[in-house]
């Protein structure tokens, strides 16, 4: 009797070239807000000068200079060179920074995001009832450094482990050399962090917190454009099964740090790059089919440029463009 043997799978076929935009990606509506607040009060007979950079985003910053808007380090360098008009980014400020213009007499543009706002007053809010207020965020960003200005105590720090709090015990475990935590603790994140990490974050914290009588009060202060260009990339690495990722955005910008390291962290190749120039050709050589994703400070046609370059180097052009338009679009601030 002859043994008919199963036929062996077919080898995977080489992958077509293509571009898959993420349906989410790009400017957000805070950005897009403190822009039009920007730009509407620009005038290069008026000068204006953002206290740090209006958004992250490098090509923008460029092309604000020539409508009068010039970014300066802090508050003195503007009153040095003599602006009488300053601004507060997107990214917010400390209210000292109203006291200061008020005091020199000049104006105050402030185009904070909404829910940057939200965190500053939660923060406060946290701050009166008692709380120690933990920040889950980078210590240096100026989103962060203005809720801690805001929270109005010198209970508050942020961190991105918890061993940066000085904690090394729960209320429970005393001891020589053993740190436990306020029996009050609060936390809330910046706005452009990672859902998965800030709640591992949030676990480990709660369970130094909690023994003993401790209180533990958990805000997610994670703003929903953050969380759905994360979503978005997610279903290019799952459901599309992208080869490569390409997030685009200034180098300072965290919420594209962000997208690129999620990618990475799901075992597919990641780069941040600001401008096509980044993209090296070796990144092209076996990966077939590239997603294009972006931070939330990215315009439309920097996003377009990269897609273009792709095009140039023989990468179909995708369907729909970067992203579908919609003739009765309102924004929705």
């Amino acid at each position: 009797m002859t043994t008919v043997l199963p036929e062996a799978p077919a080898a995977e076929t080489t992958r077509a070239r293509r571009i898959v935009v993420a349906a989410e990606l790009g400017y957000c509506w805070g950005v897009r807000r403190a822009l039009d607040i920007v730009q509407e009060a620009a005038s290069p007979d008026r000068k204006i000068a953002p206290i740090g950079d209006v958004i992250h985003n490098p090509q923008i910053v460029q092309r604000l200079r020539a409508q009068g808007v010039e970014g300066k380090p802090d508050f003195d360098a503007a009153m040095r060179e003599g602006y009488k008009r300053i601004a507060i980014t997107a990214h917010g400020w400390g209210p000292e920074m109203a006291k200061n213009a008020a005091a020199a007499g000049v104006e105050l543009i402030d185009s904070t995001c909404p829910l940057v706002t939200k965190v500053q007053r939660m923060a406060q809010k946290l701050a009166r009832q008692g709380y120690f207020i933990v920040i889950y965020g980078d210590d240096y960003h100026p989103e962060v450094k203005s809720v801690l200005a805001w929270s109005g105590t010198s209970k508050a720090k942020a961190a991105k482990k918890v061993s940066q709090l000085g904690w090394n015990a729960t209320r429970a475990d005393i001891g020589e050399g053993r740190v436990a935590p306020p029996r009050k603790v609060a936390l809330v994140s910046q706005t452009t962090k990672n859902v998965g990490e800030l709640m591992a974050f949030a676990r480990e914290l709660e369970a130094l917190v909690i023994p003993e009588g401790g209180e533990f009060r958990f805000v997610n202060t994670i703003c929903e454009p953050t969380s759905e260009r994360q979503r978005a990339l997610q279903r290019l690495i799952e459901e599309d099964r992208c080869d490569l990722i390409l997030a685009i955005g200034g180098k300072k910008s965290s919420n594209t740090a962000r997208l690129a390291e999620v990618g990475n962290r799901a075992g597919v190749e990641s780069y941040h790059i600001e401008r096509p120039e980044d993209i090296a050709d070796e990144w092209l050589a076996s990966n077939a089919v590239v997603g294009i994703t972006a931070g939330a400070s990215t315009p439309d046609d920097v996003i377009q440029e990269v897609v273009d370059h792709l095009v140039a180097r023989g990468y179909p052009a995708p369907e729909n463009g970067i992203r579908p338009v919609d003739p009765d679009y309102v924004p929705a601030y």
